[in-house]
């Protein structure tokens, strides 16, 4: 993987700002891969980023059959001496979108890019197109409060994205926050990952694994990390941890790329006095996806299996687990 940032993109789309001789359009190369080539644009007269993704050849697809939603717009780009003899498809950013939200969303594009290209047999604009028409279903859809899982599961990965901004790591722990893009583990720490798991009461803690790859993929170490918590009197509320975790990435100017981040987790300030629910943390574990631990391996597993989704009881584990202080250590971090 190459490492795509918002903060990369967002530096090379500053420098194609500045209008020049009355073109409509302006492009500098982000990447190759394979035969696929990746641009970076920007759109005048109103100077909107895009993402342009160009395919080898001709390829018969209809502009009315393109993803529509709202936040950006999907379109070809036809006449371009750069884009002579391929398919040009952009993602153009609306003016009223967020321009946050829309580098979140060309980053996921990217990623989802490379594992295609990276995968055999796997039809690389295809998975664009998947992945975009994902993307304008999620800008399009009417976004309901969350319901009480949902809560207690944005709580627990934004108590360890804290415990993360406490560590060595500082802010830039938020360039590790990658839940809300989908990706396999909630957070991506240098090699290794982290996935979290919350749950409220006292009964059996099944925690639901949504993949094979969430504790088995090419990143190593990865942490299983069980979170229970109790409601109290004394504590804090999932606003309360919103609210101090905007202070720290407001005075480090990063602040609205973690309001992006909420936004994708479904959480909006209008909803905000729905989540007055106190909340304490009575138990962490963290158990290493390794060796004896339950879990499903891609390798002992038939190849006819291309997918799976299955549930752990937590609580019937018979491996070790460390806390949350030797998870940090395991990493590098203080």
């Amino acid at each position: 993987m190459s490492g795509w940032t918002e903060e990369g993109l967002a530096r090379a789309w500053r420098a194609l700002a500045r209008q020049e001789a009355g073109e409509d359009w302006r492009f500098v190369h982000l990447t190759g891969m394979g035969a696929v080539s990746v641009e970076a644009g920007c759109h005048f007269p109103m100077g909107l980023e895009a993402l342009i993704v160009s395919f080898p050849g001709s390829w018969p697809i209809n502009p009315a059959r393109l993803p529509e939603g709202k936040g950006f717009d999907v379109s070809l780009i036809d006449g371009r001496a750069i884009f002579l003899g391929k398919t040009a498809v952009a993602l153009v950013r609306r003016p009223e979108g967020s321009p946050e939200l829309f580098a979140i969303i060309v980053v996921d594009v990217l990623r989802t890019l490379e594992a295609a290209a990276s995968a055999t047999n796997r039809d690389v604009m295809e998975a664009f197109l998947e992945r975009v028409r994902e993307w304008q279903a999620f800008m399009a859809r009417t976004h309901r409060p969350l319901s009480s899982d949902a809560q207690v599961g944005l709580f627990g990965e934004l108590l360890v994205l804290r415990l993360l901004v406490d560590s060595s790591l500082g802010t830039a722990a938020l360039d590790c926050w990658h839940g809300p893009l989908r990706a396999a583990q909630d957070f991506h720490v240098r090699s290794g990952a982290i996935e979290v798991k919350s749950t409220i009461g006292a009964g059996s803690f099944l925690a639901r694994i949504n993949s094979i790859e969430q504790l088995d993929s090419e990143r190593s170490p990865i942490f299983l990390c069980a979170l229970r918590f109790e409601e109290t009197t004394e504590g804090l509320s999932l606003s309360d941890l919103v609210s101090i975790l905007r202070k720290r990435f407001a005075q480090a100017g990063v602040q609205r790329g973690f309001e992006a981040l909420l936004m994708v987790m479904g959480y909006l300030d209008e909803h905000a006095p729905l989540y007055g629910r106190v909340l304490t943390l009575k138990d962490a574990k963290a158990f290493l996806s390794e060796g004896d631990m339950p879990r499903l391996r891609r390798a002992a597993l038939p190849p006819a299996v291309r997918s799976a989704r299955y549930v752990l009881d937590l609580d019937a584990f018979e491996v070790p687990s460390v806390g949350l202080t030797k998870l940090l250590n395991t990493f590098g971090l203080e």
